[in-house]
């Protein structure tokens, strides 16, 4: 009998003390206003992110990002849409009881499909009824070039703020710039909501 309260015991210890250990990893769905290039496109960017703790102060997160981009100048219209793939490595060197700061860098695998228009028409003030009032022509595009599709590799540096409002759930704010080799830039700036296990 000795014996079978001293093993439930040490079972009730060892639960406990898994009980009350703080979650490691997190997972996070975000959603930023994103700018392309020098800030001529701008759009909207979703991504997820997983995070895996290394230790108290270090965390390895891969995460995917969508997104997109258009700019309309009168009649013209230029879009951009990309998909990233981004292994950051974050350090949190201002960690608090409930929230943190994280600043991240990492490598950025980036795919770029551009359209854009390729020439352009003239329409006078007569040829077309409903023109602007005080406009006596209008540029448009005649045609748009075909997506120009391709990949580029780069850097990502992130800084970003999480607040921990329960014990698994997380709300952050965050910005980030990548850079790449073909000379794009994006520059995001949002909020993303996680989950920690």
């Amino acid at each position: 009998m000795k014996k079978t309260l001293f093993f439930l015991s040490l079972l009730a210890v060892s639960k406990l003390a898994f009980c009350q250990t703080s979650p490691q990893n997190s997972i996070k769905a975000g959603l930023t206003y994103v700018l392309f290039g020098s800030g001529d496109l701008s759009g909207v960017n979703y991504y997820n992110e997983y995070n895996r703790r290394l230790n108290r102060y270090l965390t390895f997160a891969p995460s995917l990002h969508v997104g997109y981009g258009s700019k309309s100048s009168d009649y013209l219209r230029f879009t951009k849409a990309s998909f990233s793939v981004d292994p950051n490595l974050f350090i949190s060197p201002m960690r608090f009881e409930k929230s943190k700061i994280r600043l991240g860098a990492g490598p950025s695998l980036r795919f770029l499909s551009d359209t854009q228009p390729n020439s352009y028409g003239i329409i006078f003030k007569g040829a077309l009824p409903a023109l602007p009032p005080n406009t006596d022509y209008v540029i448009t595009p005649l045609n748009y070039t075909r997506p120009l599709n391709y990949w580029t590799i780069g850097y990502s540096v992130v800084l970003e703020a999480e607040l921990h409002f329960t014990g698994h759930w997380l709300v952050g704010g965050r910005a980030s710039f990548q850079s790449y080799a073909s000379g794009e830039t994006v520059l995001n700036a949002g909020i993303n909501v996680g989950y920690r296990f």
